[in-house]
């Protein structure tokens, strides 16, 4: 683009080349006096000083850095800004590393605390379809057998434990160990059968409560129900994240999620 230029007007071309360079060159400033205009401080723009001084000739290079009449000074085209810019390049991508692996921890402490509570969520729901499907299955029973001695391991009483257990299983929850179980403690005077179990893959223990003869007066008159209540762990699944990032931590690795279904005995 120089050559193509006349030859009256090159040093004009030259002279605002100059004058732009000045602006964003890091070295010593082209002095005010030469420019006719304020000094413009320097800003780190070494790249397009490199770029402008591709486009010129030998000659034209040696122009500008020749000094000006009077000050003694001459622009420097070199690539010492440059270095510069790469290290300070190099301090914040550092810097920005340090951070990241101090944030990062923390995000995947996040990230897991949302799906631990989104999994909870949707157990806890599963549960609840379980509970009452156990608790229209009671309603629906006959309560004549309640006085056997072996209700809890047979009868009923435990039809309503096997069907606890395998709707657990079809909704595809562990169900530790609960089909076939014999009660943990059994109350024939409340009709009340408790079944303990922590088998399986659960990292506690599972506790159904069956109550097949609970009365509720409503209005003066005795109505019996049959209460199931499922008390079923929760792994954390982010508790052994938080164990890395605050291994001295005392937070629990699982919770009980509860659930009650009451419904009133039609026999």
């Amino acid at each position: 683009m120089l050559y193509s230029l006349p030859h009256r007007l090159k040093p004009l071309f030259l002279r605002a080349l100059d004058a732009a360079l000045q602006r964003c060159s890091t070295q010593r400033p082209v002095p005010a006096a030469f420019l006719k205009k304020k000094q413009i401080p320097p800003v780190a723009c070494n790249d397009r000083v490199d770029r402008f001084a591709s486009l010129l000739s030998p000659s034209q290079a040696r122009l500008l850095a020749t000094p000006s009449a009077g000050s003694g000074q001459g622009l420097s085209l070199s690539r010492q800004g440059r270095g510069t810019r790469r290290l300070e390049f190099g301090s914040e991508a550092g810097a920005t590393l340090a951070e990241f692996a101090f944030t990062l921890p923390i995000l995947v402490l996040i990230l897991y605390g949302i799906f631990d509570f989104g999994s909870a969520l949707v157990l806890k729901q599963k549960l609840e379809h379980v509970a009452y499907e156990a608790a229209r299955t009671a309603a629906s029973q006959s309560t004549d057998d309640l006085s056997n001695g072996v209700v809890g391991t047979s009868g009923s009483v435990a039809d309503l434990r096997d069907t606890v257990a395998q709707n657990l299983q079809n909704a595809g929850v562990d169900d530790c160990g609960l089909l076939g179980a014999a009660p943990t403690s059994s109350n024939v005077v409340t009709s009340t059968f408790i079944y303990n179990v922590s088998g399986g893959a659960c990292p506690a223990a599972l506790i159904l409560t069956i109550r097949r003869q609970q009365v509720t007066t409503v209005g003066g008159v005795s109505v019996v129900f049959s209460r199931i209540t499922l008390q079923y762990p929760f792994q954390y699944h982010v508790a052994g994240i938080l164990k890395v990032v605050a291994p001295g931590s005392s937070f629990p690795t699982s919770a009980n999620l509860v659930v009650n279904s009451t419904m009133k005995n039609l026999t």
